[in-house]
């Protein structure tokens, strides 16, 4: 038994060293796929950024430049249709209008009620989707506090929002918002949200600043983040369809899950067919907030 007791560490770590072996796992290549980023507000023309997909292990570009040079589609037929017009949609460079590289038409904008048919013909695919404008809800009430996780602070800090949801299930929102002078409104991370616990009820929430695409940080930054003390805020709080939303939530998911080993991967769902993407056609409410104290 002494000598059992003594060798059985060996043993074990004989058994552990013959049992390893060497897994190769051949990963499938990507498919050749179009995205859409595209949408239509009440009273705007339509705006549709195409660009190609990419290999989960491909690097990415970090600067716009070779984004554009890499992904962006610029000789496609895009055609939008509201029932009774069909248009042909025309590549456009607009540097005032984010995404800077997009599709868009000069006779059809967006109404309230209507529903919008796209197709795109690009690169042997065709893709193509539809979306409805469905009735703004306001923004009832904004302002600003002091950063509620800091007790300290004295100049950085959040906005708050109130917006009263129909008495009708199904409605759906994202919040956008830009500060000061700054040109272009920017999705606030996380902000998309829908009715299925609050329909019908007086919804608070807060928020801090919209995220400007290419000028993000690998670590938290408050300022960065947080409004401060003087600024200005302006947002546009959007309302769309439950597809729509399934594709902007499962996007923050993922976003949201991005490096951490111990999160479960997020598909996103998208509402085209033929590629993956948007095409979400949204009504607005806008408010504007000096942030004091």
């Amino acid at each position: 038994m002494k000598l059992l007791k003594y060798f059985t560490p060996f043993l074990l770590i004989f058994l552990v060293v013959a049992c390893e072996r060497e897994i190769q796992i051949d990963l499938p290549s990507s498919q050749n796929l179009i995205v859409v980023e595209g949408n239509i507000e009440a009273g705007k023309r339509p705006v549709i950024l195409l660009t190609r997909n990419q290999g989960f292990f491909e690097s990415f570009p970090i600067d716009l430049e070779s984004f554009v040079e890499e992904f962006v589609i610029q000789d496609a037929e895009v055609k939008l249709s509201n029932g009774i017009i069909t248009e042909t949609l025309q590549f456009t460079l607009d540097f005032n209008n984010y995404p800077f590289f997009y599709y868009t038409g000069s006779i059809i904008t967006g109404e309230v009620g209507k529903t919008y048919t796209l197709e795109i013909i690009a690169e042997g695919q065709t893709l193509t989707s539809s979306t409805t404008l469905p009735d703004s809800v306001p923004i009832d009430s904004a302002w600003f506090e002091l950063n509620p996780f800091d007790v300290n602070e004295d100049s950085l800090g959040v906005s708050y929002l109130t917006i009263m949801d129909p008495d009708t299930f199904g409605n759906a929102y994202r919040l956008f918002a830009k500060r000061n002078s700054e040109l272009q409104f920017f999705p606030v991370p996380g902000s998309s949200f829908n009715d299925d616990f609050v329909n019908g009820q007086r919804v608070t929430f807060f928020t801090g600043r919209g995220d400007e695409p290419f000028a993000a940080t690998d670590t938290f930054v408050p300022n960065e983040f947080f409004y401060t003390l003087g600024d200005t805020m302006f947002f546009k709080f959007a309302t769309m369809g439950r597809k729509e939303y399934d594709f902007y939530s499962t996007l923050d998911a993922a976003i949201n899950s991005n490096g951490n080993p111990f999160a479960s991967p997020t598909l996103v769902k998208s509402n085209i067919n033929g590629g993956l993407g948007v095409w979400v056609g949204m009504s607005v409410s806008y408010d504007t907030v000096i942030a004091a104290n």
